[in-house]
């Protein structure tokens, strides 16, 4: 990974040689993430089924801190700043600025929305702390549980809904974000 993102390596290269191209991988990894992924394969599937084995850590039982900082990456990623462990912070030019400079009013949408959700996976994480476990959560007949849950991927449908009008916004070829069946075919799931 590390000989990937460095100077010379694929990954950087690739998002580096054609702006828009470079671009539409930040846009495509948020929308991909924030829907298909995270609100999709790692949260909704084990909601739908109730299926503590279907917790993202199922074996660490860490699954609300892997779901809130992957929402904490998101919203780094779109606002280009990252706070270190020692509270200093990283940033430069983001997707935010550029989305900004054509759409003042879908930015502040998108920061929004990424805060809301945030602001739901911290709950998520709250409760996983003082409350009940994650795998408790998404438990059969725990609808407190499962509304906190719900909250979450409520939050990241949401959001990914705005990103995609980022996409037009910025001019960038049209994108494919990954999509899941627990979201887009939940029958699927039960087959």
């Amino acid at each position: 990974m590390v000989a990937k993102w460095a100077e010379g390596g694929e990954a950087r290269a690739y998002v580096t040689a054609d702006p828009a191209q470079g671009i539409g991988a930040m846009i495509q990894g948020l929308g991909s993430l924030s829907y298909g992924e995270l609100a999709g394969e790692r949260i909704k599937l084990g909601l739908m089924l109730h299926d503590p084995e279907e917790e993202h850590d199922c074996f660490s039982d860490n699954t609300d801190k892997s779901h809130l900082y992957d929402t904490v990456g998101i919203r780094n990623v779109y606002l280009g700043s990252y706070k270190r462990i020692d509270g200093s912070v990283v940033s430069g030019p983001s997707v935010s600025e550029l989305v900004a400079a054509r759409d003042a009013d879908l930015d502040a949408e998108i920061k929004a929305k990424l805060q809301t959700t945030l602001d739901a996976m911290e709950q998520m994480s709250a409760r996983a702390e003082n409350v009940e476990a994650y795998d408790q959560m998404i438990g059969s007949g725990n609808e407190e549980g499962n509304a906190v849950v719900q909250a979450a991927i409520d939050g990241l449908i949401d959001q990914t809904r705005s990103i995609e009008r980022a996409v037009a916004v910025l001019d960038l070829d049209a994108i494919d974000f990954e999509g899941s069946d627990s979201l887009d075919d939940p029958n699927a799931v039960f087959q």
